[in-house]
């Protein structure tokens, strides 16, 4: 019967190390991203800016980037990134008079 308590003793102090490692390891994961959201703030002045991204599929995105004041669209798949068009600065923004029309 002793023994048997021993065992059941072991089995709960092994399962309470288990969680308290586990735990441990999934603070310092939500710790790190964290810190890597603030690490990686961009400059006012850096000289690659990605002012947008839009996802077009599951691994497929554009980008519009500012390099030394220009601006280009760039496409990013698994195979690879792609330099697409050059983009003029428009002052007004994204046009919505396509939608407003209907």
């Amino acid at each position: 019967m002793e023994s048997a308590m021993d065992l059941g003793f072991q089995l709960l102090k092994t399962a309470g190390g288990l969680a308290l490692v586990i735990g441990v390891l999934l603070a310092s994961v939500y710790g790190l991203k964290r810190l890597g959201h603030w690490a990686k703030k961009p400059e006012a002045n850096a000289w690659i800016q990605v002012l947008a991204q839009h996802s077009v599929g599951l691994k497929h995105h554009l980008l519009l980037v500012k390099i030394q004041g220009q601006m280009f669209l760039l496409g990013v798949s698994p195979q690879g990134m792609q330099f697409l068009t050059p983009v003029q600065p428009d002052a007004g923004g994204p046009s919505h008079t396509e939608n407003e029309s209907k």
